[in-house]
């Protein structure tokens, strides 16, 4: 553990960002206990009400959760399904699956005024692109195009999304400590174009379930927008509460 302790104020704030970039960078493992408050305290040199308060801010914007009696825990990042899962239309208690992701490529694009608005963003802002497709045992059942600002976050490229295992999200916590969380989603059923028709391999026109949403940090800073075509012959989009 270091003992640098942050210079200015509010302490507790610089504490807080202090712990969530060694979460993010992986000094304790997901659901790993952290060091009591005393002890954190004492390594960094301030208060135990210091570690308490920033401590409670990390409980409550998702990186940590506690136990009574137990401790304090690292919580699991989210992943890009969320808590959406695709299933056997009708099965409500099939196991879900998460699906496998493939990148197709990672470049730059801009802003739509629909985009821009979403993400807080001056129309025509620059932005990273971010195509996946995402496969069930080979089989190719949804394609994604995710966007977040290029203007706020450093360089995102193939090569550094897959250091992550081909996850925005991943990246995003593990080198710019920004955890995410979802914010508002909508559904629409469409058809596919010509270039989606032959990404998802389809072979008979088949609809698709269109899933546009947004994700923000826990403090509710707008950080991407999401489109998802999800095949709907054989899968059900389910929802989990």
């Amino acid at each position: 553990m270091t003992t640098d302790k942050p210079s200015f104020q509010p302490l507790y704030q610089q504490i807080r960002q202090l712990l969530a970039e060694r979460i993010a960078h992986g000094e304790w493992a997901v659901h790993e206990a952290l060091p009591s408050e005393w002890a954190l305290a004492d390594a960094l040199q301030v208060s135990q009400g210091t570690v308490r308060k920033a401590l409670t801010e990390l409980v409550d914007e998702g990186w940590l959760y506690r136990q009574q009696g137990k401790g304090t825990f690292v919580s699991p990042g989210l992943s890009e399904w969320g808590d959406g899962v695709m299933v056997t239309p009708g099965q409500f208690n099939e196991p879900p699956t998460i699906p496998v992701a493939e990148l197709l490529s990672c470049g730059k694009a801009n802003a739509s005024e629909d985009m821009a608005e979403a993400l807080g963003l001056r129309r025509a802002a620059p932005l990273f692109r971010i195509r996946q497709l995402w496969r069930f045992a080979g089989v190719a059942v949804a394609l994604d195009d995710a966007f977040v600002s290029a203007e706020r976050f450093e360089e995102i490229d193939a090569r550094r999304l897959r250091q992550y295992g081909n996850s925005l999200y991943a990246l995003l916590e593990r080198r710019d400590a920004v955890r995410i969380k979802l914010g508002a989603i909508q559904l629409r059923a469409t058809l596919p174009d010509r270039e989606t028709s032959v990404l998802l391999g389809l072979t008979d026109i088949e609809p698709l379930l269109s899933v546009i949403r947004l994700a923000h940090t826990p403090t509710g800073e707008p950080v991407e927008w999401r489109k998802r075509l999800c095949r709907s012959a054989r899968w059900a989009f389910q929802r989990n509460a």
